[in-house]
């Protein structure tokens, strides 16, 4: 089966605003998931810091860290706080 973007089109004009996933099913089963612009960039957004998060744990696990007084008297050297 195909649909046209304009047959999308005419089918999402219905609703006012995309507050919820809409799922698209195939076969029974959900093939497609239209999401607003607005939540697929909060998704986007999640998933930078979900990436940020698993390498600062890596990080951790590798003993990748600088203890916090240490940290600071650097800082407090180099910048004068």
């Amino acid at each position: 089966m195909q649909i046209t973007a304009n047959e999308v089109e005419k089918t999402l004009n219905q609703f006012e605003e995309i507050n919820e996933p809409i799922f698209v099913k195939r076969d029974n089963k959900t093939d497609v998931v239209i999401i607003s612009i607005k939540e697929y960039k909060e998704k986007l957004q999640e998933l930078e810091i979900i990436k940020h998060l698993q390498k600062s744990e890596d990080d951790i696990k590798n003993g990748k860290t600088t203890p916090a007084n240490e940290f600071f008297k650097e800082m407090r050297s180099q910048f004068g706080y």
